[in-house]
């Protein structure tokens, strides 16, 4: 017979949370610290003329 395999932990639902937070907070670092940068400048929005093209509903001639 084959042996049966060892039994694993079970992971903490909050662990999972957890990580998920302690990302973002890195996330959150690291952007903030690139805006108080001198070099950065503001970022332009993409796809700026697609937008205004939507917003168009009628052309005057």
């Amino acid at each position: 017979m084959a042996k049966r395999p060892t039994p694993k932990k079970r992971r903490a639902k909050s662990k999972g949370r957890n990580q998920q937070s302690v990302y973002e907070a890195s996330q959150i670092k690291k952007i903030t610290n690139r805006q108080n940068s001198p070099y950065s400048r503001v970022a332009e929005p993409k796809n700026k003329e697609k937008k205004a093209l939507k917003g168009v509903t009628r052309i005057k001639a």
